[in-house]
């Protein structure tokens, strides 16, 4: 399989503590204009003024637009000049995966920033840190739509659903693709951060679907037996998976989907596996982010033969497994129902 390389800054693979700090700047600075919609701007129109943004709501200060882009000119993702900014030789791969850089910043940015403070944190259970729910969501659908969601509507459109359930909807991307794919579809959406609630229905009543697609505040921990789970033939549950884990606890959240879908026929669930390479110049982007980041969380992420174990010991017969590059160590596990 031919892939397009992920992005890398200018600077050399062995990295000196001057290009260490400069790529964290950049890093910031990228997940900014990623926010910002500085990022799509020269995407959309090749160039973007530094004066662009003097006007409404999202104003900000040419020089706050030139000091944003400024570490980008140093990793080669946009060249400027005194008044305007235009793709680099980077711009496209950075474009490409800008959600791990608006993930790690944007929506864990203020956990990694106090590492230290959680890492000491006595009380490691309930709400001990805090993200930014909507930048994980929203990051978290960016980098699926590069390889993940292909992989999901072709599987749908081998064995078209009748109603699907998306546990951990986020922003609510993929059950309107889904809807939109199958007109006949009825969709459902699960998310425990009131957060991609409020971001996926605003996301179902604005392409016109809030009449096919539900959402609804829940811990997948804990589902409750709602009556729209009722004919839900498909469930799927992207990128939120490690979080049923330890290995104890996820067996009883597996067994509780078999139960609170009765009709179940299938479970598609996606999501990164913890890497058993040792870090070095190799390692692929997004793995030590998304290491580090669940380990302050104190989540355990498992591996594919921890998974294989764990669906075995809940009734779940994998039918089949899908890798992906994007994310690196990606796994698409096909399941259904046990006898």
């Amino acid at each position: 399989m031919t892939t397009t390389p992920h992005f890398t800054p200018t600077p050399a693979a062995t990295p000196t503590t001057d290009s260490l700090f400069c790529s964290s700047v950049a890093v910031s600075a990228l997940s900014a204009a990623v926010e910002l919609g500085l990022l799509d701007d020269l995407k959309d129109r090749g160039e973007i003024r530094f004066d662009d943004r003097q006007e409404g709501a999202d104003r900000i200060d040419p020089a706050v637009v030139r000091g944003i882009l400024l570490p980008l000119e140093w990793a080669g993702i946009v060249e400027l000049d005194d008044r305007s900014a235009r793709p680099g030789p980077g711009f496209e791969a950075a474009y490409l995966d800008r959600g791990y850089f608006y993930w790690l910043a944007g929506g864990n940015g203020e956990l990694t920033s106090r590492a230290p403070h959680v890492a000491l944190e006595r009380n490691r259970h309930g709400e001990f840190y805090h993200r930014d729910m909507r930048a994980v969501a929203v990051s978290s659908r960016m980098i699926g739509d590069v390889e993940v969601e292909l992989r999901f509507d072709k599987i749908l459109a081998d064995q078209p659903p009748r109603a699907v359930c998306d546990l951990g909807c986020g922003s609510g991307q993929r059950l309107i693709r889904i809807a939109g794919n199958h007109p006949g579809v009825r969709g459902v959406g699960v998310d425990i951060a009131p957060a991609a609630v409020e971001l996926s229905g605003a996301s179902f009543a604005e392409a016109g679907m809030a009449d096919r697609i539900s959402v609804h505040h829940g811990d997948v921990h804990a589902l409750p037996q709602l009556p729209e789970f009722a004919g839900i033939d498909t469930v799927t549950c992207v990128f939120m998976g490690h979080d049923f884990w330890p290995y104890d606890k996820c067996v009883t959240v597996l067994r509780r989907i078999r139960e609170v879908f009765p009709d179940v026929e299938r479970f598609l669930l996606c999501d990164v596996v913890r890497s058993e390479v040792a870090p070095g110049p190799q390692t692929p982007i997004f793995t030590l982010g998304f290491e580090f980041a669940h380990a302050l969380m104190g989540v355990t992420l498992p591996t594919r033969s921890e998974w294989m174990a764990a669906f075995d010991a809940s009734g779940w017969e994998c039918e089949a497994v899908q890798e992906f590059n994007r994310p690196p160590g990606g796994l698409l596990f096909e399941l259904r129902p046990g006898r």
